[in-house]
């Protein structure tokens, strides 16, 4: 843990210490992390604005949100002020109010804001203190009010809760005992042994075993590895599917499990057959195929699970070097991963998009690569799309593309992505919107730069809510202009007059925002469809009006 700012002769310093180690005890026994996780969580210093601990648990799609009080006494809890702190700190969080912290914690700040705008990603508020587990009126009434705004939107799930740690649940977890290494027991088929250089079997094991294992052991089976179940991927819910619909092709469809274990013994079998073989495997964990073991565990039907074949294999660390072990897990993960985005360039109408592109001299990037450059004669995938749900029109299809672009790139039969991609659209056209794009980041990135006070509805407008300004600047242009051979639209964007557009737009919904949605958390709010569709349409008719 960074102790830097606690000097040595610093009054308080046992206490600041102490309170430190609270949160990230708090962090460690919600997010099941490493102890180095947990310390790294810790904000240190001043300026915290009531927030001592912010971890992001990729495992779980969630963030998790600290305030820790030591309290010398063992008794009592914190105060309702402190906690009104914290509340205040939490929604600046959300926010991005960014001029409310301590210029050091910015990137962190960032990280986080990212993270909870990520589709799926719920807040986790925890308080945590050495006196009472409860507490008083006033304090629950804090934190109730934030989780009811968090919480407060028809068309989205629940993504705020709330946990109160006291004394007695910090020793219950203290004194919980580790239960060590784990031990595992594994019936492989088709099983073979690799002597040199190092041992290691490798073979067959079914669905149902690894469900049982999962459900022994949970996280702590992949512990060693780099992430933990991601929960409900797109990727897992195939894996699910497979498992649960064709489970007799899940051996060609998946990549398997690596396991690694301290040592390992095996029971006699008749004539030495290798058709099946009894293992224990002592000081075990899963290093690559979280998401294979953790999505096969929520499978119901044991009956298919016991028909799920996946390949496996066993690397014993006994006779290997030290640090071999490491070296198998980051070897094993270093794969790149491939994206729904990546089968774009096998739809015929993106092939038919490039080439009307390339007749006008522009080069339209539809593979990932760290070649991918953006000028006034290219484009990449991404780019396009983000162009085209605004240009769209629709507030809905561009809160999608702001809060999760992976999604139009799922299905690509189905909208949203042939919402955007089909018959109907060309490429000067999708370039043309593209251009516009360019130009209006960059107006919001001026008007961002303007703006004294980085807080508050105008600056957390063009924060959270830069893809619905953007649609309403493509409406009230109309994408009628879009229409034209790309080089005579280029004389046509300076008389667009898109940075007047945009400064009355945005006053119109900063207007809308204060007068019918006060106190709301924009970051929340913008993740709603129709709840940005219901602020989008009201500013169009502000702005209607005034002008």
């Amino acid at each position: 843990m960074d102790l830097s700012d606690v000097g040595e002769r610093d009054a308080e310093r046992d206490k600041k210490i102490l309170s430190r180690c609270l949160a990230a005890h708090a962090v460690f026994i919600e997010a099941e992390c490493t102890p180095e996780e947990a310390a790294l969580s810790v904000w240190d210093g001043s300026d915290d604005n009531g927030i001592d601990a912010v971890f992001l648990d990729g495992t779980s799609e969630r963030v998790i949100v600290v305030q820790s009080k030591w309290i010398s006494a063992g008794a009592g809890e914190p105060s309702a002020a402190d906690i009104g702190s914290f509340v205040d700190g939490i929604n600046d969080l959300i926010e991005q109010n960014i001029g409310n912290f301590h210029a050091r914690l910015q990137s962190k700040l960032n990280d986080a804001g990212q993270a909870i705008l990520t589709p799926g990603c719920t807040v986790e508020v925890v308080l945590v203190s050495t006196g009472s587990s409860t507490i008083a009126r006033h304090g629950t009434a804090k934190l109730d009010g934030i989780l009811t705004s968090l919480n407060g939107y028809s068309d989205q799930a629940p993504i705020a809760t709330k946990k109160v740690f006291g004394i007695e649940d910090i020793y219950s977890s203290l004194a919980s005992a580790s239960p060590g290494k784990i031990i595992i027991d594994a019936t492989i088929t088709d099983w073979s042994y690799v002597a040199h250089p190092y041992p290691a079997y490798f073979g067959i094991i079914d669905g149902y075993q690894l469900k049982h294992w999962w459900g022994k052991y949970g996280k702590r089976l992949v512990a060693k590895n780099i992430r933990h179940s991601l929960g409900a991927t797109d990727v897992n819910d195939g894996i699910r599917s497979t498992a649960e619909n064709i489970p007799g092709n899940f051996w060609y469809f998946n990549n398997g499990i690596t396991l690694i274990a301290d040592d390992s013994s095996r029971a006699p079998a008749a004539a030495a057959s290798r058709s099946a073989g009894n293992f224990e495997f002592r000081g075990a964990s899963i290093v690559n195929g979280a998401q294979t073991v953790s999505t096969l565990a929520r499978v119901n039907s044991d009956e298919a699970l016991g028909k799920v074949r996946v390949p496996i294999r066993i690397i014993l660390l006994k006779d290997a070097p030290d640090g071999f072990g490491v070296e198998v897990t980051r070897t094993n993960n270093l794969q790149n991963r491939v994206e729904g985005r990546d089968f774009v360039a096998q739809d015929p109408e993106q092939r038919r998009i490039q080439q009307e592109m390339s007749l006008e001299d522009i080069d339209y990037q539809l593979l990932r690569s760290e070649d991918v450059v953006k000028s006034s004669h290219s484009c990449e995938l991404i780019e396009v799309t983000t162009a085209l749900a605004c240009a769209s029109g629709d507030a809905a299809l561009a809160v999608q593309v702001k809060t999760g672009i992976g999604r139009f790139f799922s299905d690509l039969k189905k909208a949203p992505y042939k919402l955007i991609f089909n018959p109907s659209l060309n490429g000067a056209k999708a370039f043309n919107a593209t251009l516009i794009h360019r130009e209006i980041d960059s107006w919001i990135d001026h008007k961002k730069s303007s703006l004294e006070k980085r807080s508050g509805y105008a600056w957390g407008v063009l924060v959270h809510g830069n893809r619905v300004i953007e649609a309403g600047i493509f409406r009230i242009i109309g994408a009628s202009c879009l229409d034209c051979p790309v080089e005579e639209f280029r004389n046509k964007i300076s008389t667009l007059n898109i940075s007047i557009i945009g400064e009355r737009f945005h006053e119109s919904m900063v207007g809308v925002l204060e007068k019918e949605f006060p106190g709301k958390f924009l970051a929340v709010l913008f993740k709603s469809p129709s709840s940005s569709s219901n602020v989008f349409n009201k500013a169009i008719n502000e702005y209607t009006k005034s002008i």
